[in-house]
């Protein structure tokens, strides 16, 4: 592996016949069979974009963009993608995220006063708390895409994001665990697992944050009909996203 295969190749050779077309499962792990090495890239992009903090919400949508494409097997190139997408989604990026850290860091704030509190009630809302913070990180995994894939305005954005998480709930509760794994495995396994993070752990979780997201984000949100629509349980759907037919991929480049 060189640098220019973790940036610009597929990190490993080429898709065999049998990995053409997968779906479900097959499809995540083959995303991590055959582009391991941009997800290596694509994790250092991250890190060194969120180094000033105020730029996470747009180092997260750009790595939503990135992550999309290989999910969606659409052409694919991570640093002028990842790159394009900080640039053209600074605004609505750091307006969602400011909202749903918002409501994360509160909820993980007043968890932490309840339980503190000594008041009976305390680990009830404490539960409560920590129930709300849950549901922030799995419509989390909603917003970054929506925000990347779609020209949707930040009060529709959020609003998809929340309908998507409780129409999806099971996927989007699968989604939350297998992201606890991950950070879970991370801390327990240190020393042994100090590079996890740093070389592929961000670009893992936003995968499998991606990959929840996308099923529900083609279903109800991007259309092929022309001008705007009102899907299932009222979310509003933006005509084909942002990407057109002319850049799917039928192989890994």
């Amino acid at each position: 592996m060189n640098l220019y295969s973790m940036f610009y190749g597929n990190g490993g050779g080429h898709e065999s016949d049998r990995d053409a077309h997968p779906h479900g499962l097959r499809l995540f792990f083959s995303v991590i069979k055959w582009h391991w090495g941009r997800l290596i890239g694509l994790n250092v992009l991250f890190i060194l974009s969120c180094l000033p903090i105020v730029t996470i919400p747009c180092a997260m949508t750009a790595m939503s963009e990135v992550l999309g494409r290989l999910v969606q097997r659409r052409v694919c190139y991570p640093v002028h993608d990842y790159r394009a997408a900080f640039a053209r989604e600074w605004k609505r990026s750091s307006l969602s995220g400011l909202a749903v850290f918002a409501v994360l860091a509160l909820a993980v704030v007043g968890a932490s006063f309840y339980l503190r509190s000594g008041n009976p009630a305390g680990v009830a809302l404490a539960g409560l708390c920590v129930a709300i913070a849950a549901f922030a990180v799995m419509a989390m995994t909603y917003v970054f895409p929506l925000v990347a894939f779609t020209d949707l305005p930040v009060r529709d954005v959020l609003k998809n994001a929340v309908l998507l998480t409780q129409m999806r709930l099971g996927q989007s509760l699968g989604a939350l665990v297998a992201i606890m794994v991950v950070l879970v495995v991370s801390y327990v396994g240190l020393p042994y697992t100090v590079l996890v993070m740093p070389v592929f752990g961000c670009s893992l979780i936003g995968l499998i944050g991606v990959f929840s997201a996308w099923g529900g984000i083609g279903r109800y949100v991007i259309v092929d009909d022309a001008g705007d629509v009102t899907g299932a349980a009222g979310v509003r759907g933006v005509a084909g996203g942002r990407n057109g037919e002319n850049d799917t991929q039928g192989g890994a480049r």
